[in-house]
């Protein structure tokens, strides 16, 4: 399951004990060189670091590179040794016929990009209840193979016992032993109202300009993830397009003063209204947060900016992901550094606006072309 090390290189002589060694692999796993990384957790595991921690860190590098069957390994060993977890949700049992309870207990965009299991879940649960963040309660009620969606809080406990087992959404790629080759990447698996899609062409004026929404913050936690709306200027003077803000939060507050970019917060009251919006734009330009999981999961173009640490789900150097067919990756060569990012971006956009006919309400005609109704099913 392991990688073997059959001999101390030079660079493992730098340290004695299990402790440097994980820490050592820890750094080389920010700095993406990631089979060194699987080398030192290997050699700390040796020398008696907490085994569970170093197959937590080198499940962090297989999926990196892309090999999920080796992950699943490691996920297969931290449940074994660690039983008893009380934050464990699913026990590996089979949910054929039963009453599955699904919990999105992480981020906003988790939650997003793992609810394309539902489908798969319907061939052969019961029926199937979703408990999601109040903001997400609408949206996932498109969601065709979900029974019934609620959320946490005051009010909201009526009926949440009626389940056979529980699901934390997180674990489903899990469940399915997913693969590359085997990454459900049918999209859109979200879907939309009619009058919610035309709800939000009623939002822009009409141009012949090319819409473009951008989102440039992905909230306090992950700073690398962020990039300041003035390092996107050079974007923003590029001709035959209009920009649109779907920055929520505090940052919204750049936009102001700036006529390059047209704000829609205030037309947006939930995460529903934002996919409206997106569905009328031609292209969602965004960091890694829950607007690029969000334009993945309608099938809509979004092109994603990352850090040179990337999260997991993006693995190393491509330019494209498994998990959402119309996105491209924008990634960082330097760490902190947006410029090259930026240019390339820039670059891209501009040919992007050249080579094709600008469209008004494409997207819209489309999705309410391709939409049908979620279907209900009346079992408990």
């Amino acid at each position: 399951m392991r990688t073997e090390v059959t001999e101390i290189s030079p660079v493992f002589r730098k340290s004695a004990d299990a402790f440097a060694f994980f820490f050592e692999g820890q750094d080389l796993l920010s700095r993406r060189n990631v089979r060194a990384a699987i080398e030192h957790f290997d050699y700390a595991q040796r020398l008696g670091y907490a085994a569970t921690e170093c197959a937590a860190a080198r499940w962090n590098c297989w999926m990196l590179l892309g090999n999920f069957e080796r992950a699943w390994q490691e996920s297969d060993f931290i449940s074994a040794a660690v039983p008893s977890d009380p934050n464990r949700y699913w026990d590996g049992r089979p949910w054929n016929g039963q009453r599955v309870m699904l919990r999105c207990l992480h981020g906003l965009g988790d939650t997003i990009q793992f609810i394309r299991y539902a489908p798969m879940l319907k061939q052969s649960y019961r029926s199937l209840t979703v408990q999601t963040h109040p903001q997400l309660v609408t949206l996932l009620e498109g969601v065709p193979a979900i029974d019934r969606v609620f959320t946490w809080g005051p009010g909201y406990a009526e009926n949440v016992s009626e389940w056979d087992m529980q699901m934390e959404v997180t674990e489903l790629p899990l469940a399915f032993r997913t693969t590359l080759a085997t990454v459900p990447a049918r999209t859109p698996y979200i879907h939309l109202p009619k009058e919610r899609i035309e709800w939000g062409a009623n939002c822009f004026a009409a141009s012949n300009r090319m819409r473009v929404g951008l989102t440039w913050e992905a909230g306090p936690w992950n700073p690398a993830r962020c990039i300041k709306l003035d390092e996107l200027s050079p974007l923003l003077s590029c001709r035959g397009c209009s920009f649109y803000s779907l920055q929520k939060g505090a940052a919204l507050a750049d936009v102001q003063g700036r006529a390059a970019v047209y704000d829609l917060e205030a037309q947006s009251a939930d995460i529903r209204d934002t996919a409206a919006l997106i569905l009328n734009m031609d292209l969602i330009v965004t960091v890694d947060t829950m607007t690029a999981h969000l334009a993945g999961a309608l099938g809509h173009p979004v092109w994603i900016l990352l850090p040179a640490s990337a999260d997991w789900r993006w693995m190393l150097e491509r330019s494209d992901t498994p998990w959402y067919p119309t996105a491209r990756l924008f990634r960082q060569h330097v760490p902190g550094d947006w410029r090259g990012v930026i240019e390339e971006l820039r670059t891209a956009l501009a040919i992007e606006a050249q080579s094709r006919a600008p469209v008004q309400a494409v997207a819209c005609r489309r999705a309410i072309s391709e939409y049908q109704p979620p279907l209900r099913t009346n079992s408990a």
